[in-house]
């Protein structure tokens, strides 16, 4: 029954440009005057041109900021703030008064990307908020009032404003905007935290004529809780201290709590109530003339008779009530007069003239220079590219090469060192003392050798020092540990991911036994838990990455 009237939340309509919208004849005449005042002094007056009601005036200012910010003049220019609010200007005038959606559309979605681009949190707020109203606008006669898109674009514009938490007036209003849509309990559930989250905002003693918004919501609250009497009580509180600068605004929310308790007593059978309070307000929408009011509530009858009493002749007595307010509001939103037609068309041929203009004093300075910069600078790139890379690849051969030679010296002094160690395992290490004579030190240095030559175990994970102490039958683990700091002047898994390196080598060089495992299966299988710090490991003692240091393995294969 009620679910038309949220509408009216949003609608800036039937009534509001009625008077509102001032003669545009003449206004163009300003053009000339106003395209040289600073974008400061524009913005000001368009703020109060749509205080005033004289929105053709305001669209005039905020449309001369935003040509200013597109041109590439940079003559009193418009700083991307100024720009952004502008644009939220023009997307509420074309939304509210010159009922063109598919502008305000453009202006707010520029606006929305100016905002991200430059983190204009609050300003981005305005623009999701604004944004919202024009699919609650374009829902206005359709079958259902509310979607889940509108639902979150209006709950984003919230938290959003929240985020910034610079401006409490964005945060009360899209706060008030937002919760007014969860006035059923199946989104009151979805959306609780919301309405805790906008109670718990401290409201600004500059602010305390919107204490009516926080009443509204405990109103909510309540109703969430099955708490209706206090649900009515609270909801004729706030309608009692609604208070707003614009009496249009303060009619909206006036209508909002109204519908909300018409759908209550509905919901709740309390049928008399329900239906003196939808004649009550249909009486007031005829004797002021207001055409969308009449509209909504002779159809919020038709709906309850038709649906809930089944009185079919009453049903149809209001449907063709709210028909025919229906066509007489459509046609009343949609006619421009002519001075309104022609100050939009001289609009719009101002901003065709800016951006043609802009194009081409852009153009004629891209194709002064372009072609040879951008030819330059391709040939500059392409020898650079070709310079580096030819230094980088004799540079991967370079550290390629050492390293084959650092192998082979390593595979040398590894059979010389076995074949000394193979002497020194038929005598197990034995120290009588707490000291080691230099004696006792060579013998454990050559043991821990043998072992981290020959032993597997080097390539678990879980390798340890104390087992390495029982491979090379020590007394005590810090006699090796302090071998290994006398004489590698490192840590064992320092020690350790040396010896593994050299093996991932070994094996990568390993065409005939290892060419069908991935370098990640190789560092694997060496004992390496993370494949990432095996690259740094790799990197750090060879000077190339595993994957360029087999591509260069597999090169020289190919040369050879």
């Amino acid at each position: 029954m009620a679910k038309k009237a949220l509408v009216i939340l949003w609608l800036v309509v039937a009534g509001a440009w009625q008077g509102a919208v001032a003669s545009g004849t003449g206004r163009l005449k300003n053009y000339d005057i106003w395209k040289d005042l600073p974008s400061k002094t524009l913005m000001e007056m368009g703020l109060r041109f749509y205080d005033a009601g004289k929105p053709d005036s305001a669209l005039l200012s905020y449309n001369i900021v935003v040509n200013r910010y597109h041109s590439s003049d940079k003559h009193n220019s418009t700083s991307p703030r100024q720009a952004c609010a502008a644009l939220n200007f023009l997307g509420i005038l074309y939304t509210n008064y010159f009922i063109d959606h598919a502008k305000a559309n453009r202006y707010l979605l520029e606006a929305q990307k100016l905002a991200k681009d430059n983190h204009f949190m609050t300003l981005l707020s305005c623009t999701y908020t604004n944004l919202g109203n024009i699919k609650m606008k374009n829902l206005i006669f359709g079958d259902s009032i509310m979607d889940e898109e509108t639902l979150q674009m209006n709950r984003l514009a919230f938290h959003t404003a929240l985020e910034a938490n610079d401006d409490p007036l964005v945060i009360i209003t899209s706060g008030i905007n937002w919760i007014q849509l969860l006035d059923d309990t199946t989104n009151y559930r979805r959306f609780h935290q919301d309405i805790d989250l906008f109670l718990k905002y401290p409201l600004p003693d500059s602010l305390k004529q919107y204490e009516y918004t926080k009443t509204f919501a405990r109103a909510i609250q309540e109703r969430g809780k099955k708490n209706y009497d206090t649900y009515l009580q609270l909801l004729d509180s706030a309608y009692a201290h609604i208070y707003h600068k614009n009496m249009l605004s303060k009619e909206i929310f006036g209508e909002q709590i109204i519908n909300d308790k018409c759908r209550f007593f509905i919901e709740q059978r309390r049928d008399k109530e329900a239906v003196d309070l939808l004649f009550k307000q249909l009486y007031k929408g005829q004797a002021k003339g207001d055409k969308y009011m009449s509209f909504i509530y002779s159809h919020s009858l038709y709906q309850y008779y038709r649906n809930i009493k089944k009185d079919s002749i009453m049903g149809d007595k209001f449907e063709l009530m709210a028909l025919r307010y229906k066509d007489e509001f459509m046609n009343q939103t949609h006619l421009l007069d002519a001075d309104k037609a022609e100050f939009l068309f001289q609009i719009d041929e101002i901003n065709a003239e800016v951006q043609e203009l802009t194009t081409r004093q852009r153009m004629t300075k891209i194709i002064a220079w372009s072609t040879a910069a951008f030819t330059l600078i391709i040939l500059v790139i392409l020898y650079l590219l070709w310079r580096k890379y030819r230094q980088v690849q004799e540079n991967h051969r370079q550290l390629y090469e050492n390293n084959l030679a650092l192998l082979a010296v390593d595979d040398e002094r590894r059979r010389l060192l076995l074949e000394y160690a193979a002497k020194l395992d038929e005598e197990p290490a034995k120290y009588q003392s707490h000291q080691m004579d230099e004696g006792e030190q060579s013998d454990l240095l050559h043991r821990i050798f043998y072992v981290m030559e020959t032993s597997d175990e080097i390539y678990d994970n879980d390798f340890s020092l104390e087992r390495l102490s029982e491979l090379v039958e020590a007394r005590s683990s810090k006699y090796v540990s302090q071998v290994l700091n006398d004489y590698y002047h490192q840590s064992l898994s320092a020690v350790v991911n040396d010896y593994r390196i050299r093996e991932a080598c070994r094996r990568i060089n390993d065409r005939e036994h290892y060419s069908q495992l991935t370098v990640q299966a190789i560092a694997e299988s060496l004992g390496f838990k993370s494949y990432p710090n095996f690259v740094s490991n790799f990197k750090k003692f060879t000077g190339l990455t595993p994957s360029a240091y087999r591509k260069q393995h597999q090169s020289q294969s190919h040369a050879e």
